[in-house]
């Protein structure tokens, strides 16, 4: 029986041993060279909606409130501006883009450009913009002769750029940051347009 006790014990401590020493696993090599400190996002505080129309009173309008959040957790965010980008789809999964009346396509329009001065500090500590945007005033930044489709639909895409030069957008950002529920920064919206 002592035996039996003498080696429980050697197993527990060269156990202990073994599990108490850096490991070599891929995620952990990961993590080890994960920047935490710089990175930013924009936190969406109020979404736009997911449906609007042209003439409906009801729904004529994109109104949505986003917040800038800088990686390091500074409240005060180094950032120089947030662009939003607008384009006008035919198909749900934003592949064809509206055309002109020559059948060539219309690409993305930058729509507003809000510099870091123009943003208030929320109840958060962070500062913080709303917009109310009538989809006619989307609509006029396109070509007059543009052709829509019914449905149609309204990619807004946001670009932020920090004051060193870096810009963050949705083709630059992890899953969970424009998917994950706690960032709620998916830099790119998308919108059914009835442009009736």
């Amino acid at each position: 029986m002592k035996n039996i006790f003498k080696l429980l014990m050697v197993t527990l401590l060269v156990g202990t041993a073994v599990s108490c020493s850096d490991s070599e696993a891929v995620i952990d090599q990961v993590l080890d060279n994960v920047d935490s400190e710089s990175g930013a996002v924009i936190r969406t505080v109020v979404a736009p909606p997911e449906l609007v129309s042209l003439t409906n009173e009801t729904n004529n309008v994109l109104r949505y409130t986003l917040e800038v959040q800088q990686g390091n957790g500074t409240f005060v965010p180094d950032f120089k501006e947030v662009r939003t980008y607008m384009a006008i789809f035919q198909d749900q999964d934003l592949l064809e883009p509206i055309v002109d009346g020559s059948g060539n396509p219309i690409g993305e329009v930058l729509f507003v450009t809000n510099a870091a001065s123009e943003f208030a500090i929320g109840p958060n500590g962070l500062p913080r913009i709303s917009a109310e945007t009538p989809t006619q005033a989307i609509l006029d930044a396109f070509p007059g002769d543009a052709v829509l489709t019914t449905p149609s639909f309204i990619s807004m895409r946001l670009e932020l750029e920090m004051t060193d030069g870096t810009v963050f957008t949705n083709t630059n950002l992890g899953a969970s940051v424009s998917g994950g529920p706690y960032f709620g920064a998916s830099f790119l919206y998308k919108i059914i347009f009835l442009p009736i």
